[in-house]
């Protein structure tokens, strides 16, 4: 915003750009099948939801090689029906390649208004996603965002790609969700391991708290626990460290409820299709955890979630979606409730899940079911699949 003052080290956003001119990248195309681009699924790599009606979802067309354009698809009826909407005129981040500047892979919404498209560049929309600008960083990359309570979060890192331990530096910002005026939060930096699969640094808001976890640089037995930091979504004082739930593990990641009951699930020393795992919960916001029953080894642990009522979803890689009705205490397997769960499950790809309210949740595949997401209306105990086009 010109003329207003910037403090320094905050991000603020360059010209704006809308969601539908400019020049768009060029179009795959599927050999042998001449025109089918429009008629191919979509892949979605991403969805967000801000409430049980109302959600959006990120997403490229399958069998597209190259050049790949993100579509946007909205749904106001639980996630039964979707239309498309302007999708930000952002490059596509494709997993495991270097991505083009200001590239991105994930959506998230904090109203019927206000949304980014992130990963590693950040663009954002205050007019429900009519119109769409980029963000400018000024060399930080986002691994993370969410948003809650009138502000937005964002765990941003740099020096990642030159993939050594000393290089990894990550730091927190935040923003009121209605303005582009990105500040570092105090407190909330650090360094993060880059080496041997470890996870990038994950943000959690819930209540006005904000939490971010990064796994300590050149994690290893011998090394610090992983960072637990925790503060103001606003970013006014001073973030504080928390204690870990499990010391010197190589992986910890955190959902919070709106009451701040934090469940965290951890992993360490991945193998052949499997990891150790534990699982903790606090009623507390992290002042005390309280240990669970671990979840099955099978699989990579990649996100968390949970709802208010206290169910506890577990998806990973290589993994079934485990989910906890009874605070963690008994674990059980998704995939038998939905032969599509089951086709997910044993496809070897990486499934990410969030409950969304306290019954309704979804899963999908980032990128590699094209058009598919699995939901959930009875708290995780049976699944119904979804196909975007």
């Amino acid at each position: 915003m010109p003329g207003t003052p910037v403090a320094p080290g905050a991000i603020r956003a360059t010209a704006p750009a809308t969601g539908t001119t400019g020049t768009a990248p060029s179009r795959g195309a599927v050999p042998g099948r001449p025109g089918s681009y429009r008629r191919a699924p979509l892949s979605v790599l991403s969805a967000t939801f801000i409430s049980a009606r109302t959600g959006w979802a990120l997403g490229v067309r399958s069998w597209c090689l190259h050049g790949c354009r993100l579509e946007l698809r909205k749904t106001t009826d639980h996630g039964r029906r979707w239309f498309a909407v302007p999708a930000p005129p952002a490059p596509y981040a494709p997993a495991g390649r270097t991505p083009a500047p200001g590239a991105v892979a994930n959506v998230r919404f904090a109203d019927a208004r206000d949304g980014w498209a992130f990963g590693p560049g950040l663009w954002a929309t205050h007019d429900g996603g009519r119109m769409w600008h980029q963000v400018s960083l000024h060399g930080w990359a986002v691994q993370s965002l969410a948003a809650g309570g009138g502000h937005v979060i964002a765990a941003m890192t740099r020096c990642v790609a030159d993939n050594t331990p000393t290089c990894g530096q990550f730091r927190v910002y935040s923003a009121p969700v209605t303005r582009d005026r990105w500040r570092p939060v105090p407190g909330a930096s650090g360094t993060y391991g880059v080496m041997g699969g470890a996870p990038s640094p994950v943000v959690t808001v819930a209540a006005g708290t904000g939490f971010v976890t990064a796994t300590a640089a050149d994690a290893g037995r011998t090394q610090p626990p992983p960072a637990l930091l925790a503060g103001p979504a606003d970013g006014l004082a001073r973030w504080d460290q928390l204690a870990a739930p499990c010391a010197k593990w190589a992986t910890v990641l955190l959902a919070a409820t709106p009451g701040l009951a934090l469940a965290a699930g951890c992993a360490d020393e991945p193998g052949a299709g499997e990891q150790i795992k534990r699982s903790y919960l606090s009623p507390d916001d992290g002042g005390i955890w309280q240990r669970l029953t671990g979840p099955s080894t099978a699989g990579y642990l990649e996100t968390v979630s949970i709802t208010p009522a206290g169910t506890i979803l577990l998806p990973g890689g290589r993994s079934d979606a485990y989910v906890s009705w009874d605070g963690g205490r008994t674990w059980h397997g998704t995939a038998h409730t939905s032969p599509s769960m089951d086709w997910a499950c044993q496809g070897g790809d990486t499934l990410s899940a969030a409950m969304t309210t306290d019954t309704q949740g979804f899963t999908l595949e980032p990128g590699a079911s094209p058009g598919k997401i699995w939901f959930t209306y009875d708290d995780a105990h049976t699944w119904h699949l979804v196909t975007l086009h």
